[in-house]
């Protein structure tokens, strides 16, 4: 880059250096062919008409200076300013006070730098979100993989007081080990649909027994947080063309995000909407209200809200289930919002009927 900056500031100097041998050639080429029609003239008037030609070369030299100082103070000006960028200042522009060949120079130059700054930001922000994205992960698997280790170290060195305890300390491990796998699970998600290499096995599906099924299976989960499932479904078929897994993976997102941060007992109320161009899916709840700032980051991978919202007790998550969600309606073509006041959330999707 710096090396490119250099080869155009020398430009800019040959250009300077033109103007004035140019200046200088064709006053000496004026002096040549005026000399030699003096030859011709009578001794006092070859000494006037030497007098008037120093006199025309004088003025020609003053013109000249005059009428080329602003394009001069304009090279130094870009000049100075190709230094600047040169050595690292890409926020300084070049000013575009000129509507000639000089201006589309200066203003090629500005974009240049600019494409250069959004190119830096670019990749450290690459570097930003790969660092966030080893720091969340490792934090995430820390958890349940430290609390898998210290029971099964309990239940190795025999430290358990009866036969109940001991089943007591295997049942946590396996709900540790069902929290890591699921851990796992959502990242090599969120890395295949952030990858580019997701692809989709649509089919036509009845999205209203689908939507059925998944929630007789959620209902006793609910049950065990007093959260109470109502559902706004049809009774005729609801036809769509989906990626069948992974569209049950975003809406059993959006249902186990309900539950996490639903006031109890309380309740989730589920919405089926048939439109023309598309389907459309409401999931909505009652929890503790947010601000607008965490609002925007929730569809953010690895953002986790306070947990002193979630009023149940299931575990945290990875802070990438709506993420992955988003990515997956996406994928169909589709768009997912949320709707929030004071506490009551609304989470919708909308798939179109073709993509």
């Amino acid at each position: 880059m710096k090396n490119n900056f250099l080869a155009a500031l020398r430009g800019e100097k040959s250009i300077r250096i033109q103007l004035l041998w140019a200046a200088f050639l064709s006053y000496v080429l004026a002096l040549t062919v005026l000399s030699s029609i003096s030859e011709y003239l009578t001794e006092p008037s070859k000494l006037n008409f030497i007098l008037a030609i120093s006199s025309l070369g004088g003025s020609f030299i003053g013109f000249f200076a005059l009428f080329t100082r602003n394009l001069v103070k304009y090279l130094s000006t870009l000049t100075d300013g190709l230094i600047l960028i040169a050595d690292g200042d890409l926020e300084y522009r070049l000013p575009l006070s000129r509507r000639d060949e000089l201006g589309n120079i200066a203003r090629n130059i500005n974009n240049m730098a600019e494409q250069l700054q959004k190119q830096i930001v670019r990749e450290r922000q690459v570097e930003k979100s790969k660092m966030e994205l080893i720091s969340g992960v490792s934090h995430d698997l820390r958890t349940p993989l430290t609390s898998i280790i210290g029971y099964l170290g309990l239940l190795k060195n025999g430290t358990f007081a009866d036969e109940n305890e001991q089943k007591h300390y295997i049942n946590n491990a396996f709900n540790k080990t069902q929290q890591l796998k699921k851990l796992l699970d959502d990242l090599f998600e969120y890395t295949r649909l952030t990858s580019g290499d997701s692809r989709l096995a649509l089919q036509e599906v009845d999205l209203n027994s689908l939507l059925e099924q998944m929630i007789t299976e959620f209902e006793p989960v609910a049950k065990e947080q007093e959260i109470l499932v109502k559902r706004s479904l049809y009774s005729a078929p609801v036809t769509v063309s989906i990626d069948i897994e992974k569209i049950v993976r975003a809406i059993d997102n959006l249902l186990i995000n309900a539950l996490k941060f639903s006031v109890n007992p309380g309740e989730i109320e589920v919405k089926l909407s048939d439109q023309e161009e598309c389907v459309m899916l409401a999931i909505e709840n009652f929890g503790k209200p947010i601000t607008k700032e965490q609002e925007k980051q929730l569809f953010e991978r690895f953002y986790k809200i306070d947990p002193a919202r979630n009023d149940t007790n299931m575990p945290s998550g990875s802070g990438i289930g709506l993420s992955i969600t988003k990515n997956i309606v996406e994928l169909h073509g589709g768009r997912i919002w949320l709707d929030h006041h004071e506490g009551r959330y609304k989470f919708y999707i909308e798939i179109p009927r073709n993509h």
